[in-house]
């Protein structure tokens, strides 16, 4: 029974308090007895409708009880009749053990409840850190986005300066490759006749000057030489002589004919002199206009890597813009999804509460409203003395024995 009464002070749940005696009648200033008032007749069998109620308040709150066995939870449901029903004053020692059972039944839905609460307050409290927590992520992933949008059309204007730098370069690098075609032209023609006339010297009019070249060849060696004369702008008489000297062997020429061969190597030499002062005078220029084309043609490929790095810096913007705006994309819905997340753990709090407050204002109260149950009425309030004579003695022992209460009479009968 200690350790009964000691569990009886948890969860607010009120003790029992010991059974009371049964006050005794109080006289008037008269002597006249009061009758107390009782909570229910006398004659009545059975508990009332109220207490009934309250049992089944109980009753029903044991058996959503999840923490027990059906088993039990049935046997205490199907006692409260026989125990919380009863006047506590009238209860014995094993109905207040049962009663006791009750309470660890109501005391562990109280604490199912809160915990309960506690639980979904904690997850509100979690959610809403998590929500504020995901609003400045948000803010963080639009300023990055922002920066990003920023460094693409930064990206976006490089690449367009360097494509007109690289067309520019290009331009450039045209120009100085048709000038120096230009400027090159004259020369060029004056380097390949320099070239073949040096070339026809070694291989066809020295052979054909000292006999060496090949009978069978010499026909075609000397219409070269005809060729080139007549290219040089030799005089027309003297080429007109160089077949029939040109074909004699060195020791069949005659004078005339050495005179020939004299003439034409001159206006051979004479020529080459000419085409190699041209060569010469021509290719300090040509070298400049080279040196343009390299110049040009470095810039134009420096251009180009420039508009390569470029376009390659704004793509990997671009890429990054678009990775700032899934993710920002992501938050926002995260976002979404915290704010329901919100209203159902708010909910879940409202339901909690609510769900306690039944059980408090429900069950819990109707336990503790029959741990108290009793049939002993209160004392009558005491009226406030006068001044009168007092009665006679018999006068008050009448009044007293006419007062007394039905279970009075009973009590004396049994006596």
């Amino acid at each position: 029974l200690a350790q009964s009464a000691a569990r009886q002070t948890r969860v607010g749940i009120p003790a029992m308090a010991p059974a009371m005696k049964r006050p005794a009648a109080r006289m008037s200033r008269i002597g006249a007895a009061q009758e107390p008032v009782l909570k229910k007749p006398a004659a009545a069998s059975g508990p009332s409708g109220h207490v009934k109620n309250l049992c089944s308040q109980i009753a029903g709150a044991i058996r959503a009880s999840p923490e027990y066995p059906d088993e039990v939870k049935h046997m205490l449901a199907n006692t409260l009749i026989g125990t919380l029903a009863e006047p506590k004053e009238k209860r014995h020692a094993i109905q207040d053990s049962v009663i006791d059972m009750v309470r660890q039944v109501m005391e562990s839905l109280k604490a199912a409840a809160q915990s309960k609460l506690d639980e979904a307050e904690t997850k509100l409290e979690t959610v809403y850190r998590e929500l504020a927590q995901g609003q400045k992520s948000i803010e963080t992933a639009a300023a990055t986005l922002e920066e990003r949008i920023k460094t693409v059309d930064i990206a976006k204007s490089e690449h367009a300066k360097s494509t007109s730098a690289r067309m520019a370069a290009k331009q450039a690098l045209a120009s100085a490759e048709q000038e120096q075609t230009t400027g090159n032209a004259g020369l060029a023609v004056a380097e390949e006749k320099k070239r073949r006339l040096e070339t026809s010297l070694e291989t066809i009019y020295g052979p054909i000057k000292s006999g060496e070249m090949p009978a069978a060849e010499a026909q075609d060696g000397i219409k070269k030489i005809e060729k080139l004369g007549k290219d040089l702008g030799f005089d027309a008489s003297l080429l007109q002589t160089v077949p029939a000297a040109f074909a004699k062997a060195p020791s069949d020429r005659g004078s005339f004919d050495d005179l020939v061969m004299s003439q034409v190597e001159a206006e051979f030499k004479k020529h080459l002199a000419t085409l190699t002062d041209e060569f010469a005078n021509g290719e300090p220029a040509m070298k400049d206009r080279a040196a343009k084309v390299e110049a040009a043609s470095n810039e134009h490929a420096q251009a180009l890597a420039f508009e390569e790095a470029a376009k390659t810096a704004k793509e990997a913007s671009r890429t990054e813009q678009k990775e700032a705006e899934t993710e920002h994309k992501a938050m926002l819905k995260a976002q979404q999804q915290g704010a329901s997340d919100m209203r159902t753990a708010s909910a879940g709090v409202d339901a909690a509460k609510a769900e306690l407050t039944e059980l408090d204002e429900g069950a819990l109260a109707a336990f503790g409203e029959l741990l108290e149950f009793t049939e002993i009425p209160p004392p009558a309030p005491i009226p406030a003395q006068e001044e009168q004579d007092p009665a006679p003695a018999t006068d008050a022992a009448a009044l007293a024995a006419d007062a007394a209460t039905p279970a009075d009479a009973a009590d004396a009968a049994s006596a």
